[in-house]
């Protein structure tokens, strides 16, 4: 019989997006939205297990609703049980904790908070699985939470449950950490304890571009954050449907997530049909697609454009920044053309500059031509 997991992490709930005013409340309620998303995905699909690793929420003090709204969330799940690993940002502060404690209130019986160093049967649950769980008690740690493993008996196959281990921390080669200080894992120890598979959080961006599987020798699954929450993880947002049959793992990677964080470049061009090239028009034309209506976007402008084109191209950024949520641009490398008329207008006939720039042109020196005329502005004061 096939058992269905549906595998997430790193939901971050009660981010508060400072950085983004204009948006915030939107991209907090996004996070949300998010996991109420998943939730259907994985009745739709009829999974037995959700596994939450790690960062369900986004720091201890948080208001009474949001810990409301994310247990509803949960206890909407129709499999048979729900696995909450605490995570860095969500760390565990024994049962004392008001975050845990207020959550555990909330919760139906069939969620359960990984919070001990030890192996969880589920078959109370109905489930041939036990987890082995390496739950976060700080933010920070230069050691992963997975050393009590070594000495675990229970490790070894006994029974035919489906051995699997939940952590959460950084991946060695995987994960940005250059300061270790994220519960820092290396393949080879994963490998080591045996288990049949492992579910990782931390990294938002998943490792490779279907978010699945960085190591099949390993069984190692990584999904990623279900709702992108910054310019450094520009994919869709993402869960892992994880299908088990005969020993065997199948994954599926589900989107999940509203907004897009992009960084992209345009070159655009003054028209020239018989160039081929498109008019700045046509060159913004995508960006007004639906699929930018929900994205943040960092855009780099390039070019060499005559004062007209120039003109057109800023009144096309303007246009935009009113139609997609969030744009930046950064037009550094965007310049005005030097032409004849330029030059004419700008430096008196005869002069060097003039003779300068005119020869310049007329060799069709573009690059000397641009250094060269800047300097003669910085000259000019």
């Amino acid at each position: 019989m096939e058992l269905r997991i549906l595998a997430t992490a790193d939901l971050h709930l009660g981010m508060r997006f400072g950085g983004y005013p204009e948006l915030q409340a939107d991209l907090t309620e996004a996070r949300f939205s998010a996991l109420e998303r998943l939730v259907a995905q994985g009745n739709g699909r009829e999974c037995r297990l959700l596994i939450v690793a790690g960062d369900l929420f986004h720091r201890l003090n948080l208001p009474q609703r949001d810990i409301q709204r994310a247990a509803d969330a949960l206890n909407e799940f129709h499999g048979e049980a729900v696995a909450v690993l605490p995570g860095n940002h969500d760390y565990y502060t024994g049962d004392s904790g008001s975050l845990w404690k207020n959550f555990r209130d909330r919760a139906d019986g069939h969620v359960l908070l990984l919070t001990e160093p030890r192996a969880y049967d589920l078959a109370d649950y109905n489930l041939p699985v036990r987890l082995y769980p390496g739950p976060c008690t700080s933010k920070h740690s230069r050691e992963n939470a997975l050393g009590w493993l070594a000495a675990e008996d229970g490790v070894k196959r006994k029974d035919g449950a489906l051995r699997i281990g939940v952590a959460h921390g950084s991946l060695d080669g995987v994960s940005p950490d250059t300061q270790g200080e994220y519960y820092p894992m290396r393949l080879a120890e994963l490998q080591s304890y045996g288990l049949d598979l492992w579910v990782l959080g931390h990294t938002h961006r998943p490792p490779a571009a279907d978010g699945l599987r960085p190591d099949a020798d390993a069984c190692l699954f990584i999904p990623g954050t279900p709702e992108p929450d910054g310019f450094d993880c520009e994919h869709a947002g993402s869960a892992l449907l994880l299908r088990l049959e005969h020993g065997k793992v199948r994954a599926e990677r589900l989107d999940t997530g509203t907004y897009r964080f992009r960084r992209e470049t345009l070159e655009v061009a003054a028209e020239e049909p018989e160039a081929g090239r498109r008019p700045p028009s046509a060159a913004f034309a995508r960006y007004f697609d639906a699929e930018y209506e929900r994205t943040l976007l960092r855009l780099t402008l390039r070019g060499s454009l005559d004062a007209e084109a120039l003109r057109r191209v800023r009144a096309e950024v303007d246009r935009l920044k009113r139609t997609i949520p969030w744009l930046e641009t950064d037009d550094a490398e965007l310049r005005e053309r030097i032409t004849a008329e330029k030059v004419e207008g700008e430096f008196a006939r005869g002069s060097f500059s003039w003779l300068l720039l005119r020869r310049l042109l007329e060799a069709g020196e573009t690059e000397a031509l641009e250094q060269a005329y800047e300097l003669i502005r910085e000259v000019r004061g």
